[in-house]
């Protein structure tokens, strides 16, 4: 799997070279999302990402963002699966979950890039205000919305839209081919959850968190498949846990060791999962971010 990593790898970085020629020639470039149409009238040279998805997403396009704002705290503003095509940038970084407008301003970015959002209309209309802005794809859940949806609003916006489902087809081949590999996964639950001083969340089976584990060719726990079709994801007491329970269980523990969820949530040690060995504690949130560029890079750690 190394070797499809290095080629989607590889792909990224040859779509630098070749994007510019072929996008100037699509200006101006109206796009179609959640909250409206924005029209961008040339290509993009300052763009500005408030959200780790779409930087990985903008990187792999051959993008450096001039201004990143990191949810997930990444102070170069990428993880380790996308810091290497920042290729020696140093973009404006703002760190934590609060957007600062006069900060975003102050790069005078010409695309600002909020399409893995929540699709909050004040927070759109005042960054349209600074500059055209990419909200929620048209049709997704809020900060919920797929890898391929997010990828390919961000392309069009780019006048790119063919690498962008070049980076989704390329995506979809690798994770068919480690579906063919592995036919035991068919027939096997699985799922996601989140570990949190606050409980344990899980998600719903159309959140992009979920969909690669069906992608590989898993099924949703009961649980998941109960969901009312206007929640994203349910959060339970440790008491609870059973109702996330799954044959492979992956869990994002926010820094803390197995040794330690276990010591504050005592009830998940008698989970299947557990029991079983089908417990994975993710080491990083590549997993989680679920872009063309984490996503390999997560599967690449935890061989099938």
């Amino acid at each position: 799997m190394a070797i499809v990593f290095r080629i989607l790898f590889a792909l990224c970085v040859g779509l630098s070279a070749t994007h510019v020629g072929h996008a100037q020639d699509v200006f101006p470039v109206t796009v179609e999302h959640a909250l409206g149409t924005t029209t961008i009238e040339d290509v993009p040279e300052r763009v500005v990402a408030l959200m780790d998805r779409d930087v990985d997403t903008l990187l792999a396009l051959g993008v450096v963002p001039v201004g990143i704002r990191s949810w997930y705290n990444f102070e170069d503003g990428a993880g380790p699966w996308s810091a290497p095509l920042l290729e020696g940038h140093s973009p404006e970084v703002w760190l934590g979950r609060e957007l600062n407008f006069e900060a975003i301003a102050a790069t005078e970015p010409d695309l600002i890039v909020f399409a893995s959002s929540g699709g909050d209309r004040a927070e759109y209309e005042r960054l349209s205000q600074i500059a055209p802005t990419l909200s929620l794809p048209k049709g997704e859940s809020p900060w919920g919305s797929t890898t391929t949806a997010t990828t390919l609003l961000i392309a069009e916006a780019l006048g790119r839209r063919d690498e962008g489902q070049a980076l989704i087809d390329g995506l979809e081949t690798y994770l068919a081919g480690i579906k063919a590999e592995n036919p035991q996964f068919a027939g096997h639950t699985a799922n996601y959850l989140d570990v949190h001083a606050g409980g344990l969340t899980y998600y719903a089976q159309t959140q992009f968190i979920n969909k690669t584990l069906y992608d590989l060719g898993f099924s949703p726990v009961p649980a998941v498949l109960d969901m009312p079709a206007d929640e994203s994801y349910v959060t339970v007491t440790a008491e609870e846990a059973r109702l996330a329970d799954a044959d492979i269980l992956l869990i994002y523990p926010f820094g803390s060791t197995r040794d330690e969820i276990l010591a504050a949530n005592p009830t998940l040690d008698t989970l299947e999962a557990f029991q079983t060995g089908g417990a994975i504690l993710l080491p990083d949130l590549a997993f989680s971010q679920a872009s063309v560029l984490s996503i390999p890079y997560a599967l690449e750690r935890h061989p099938s």
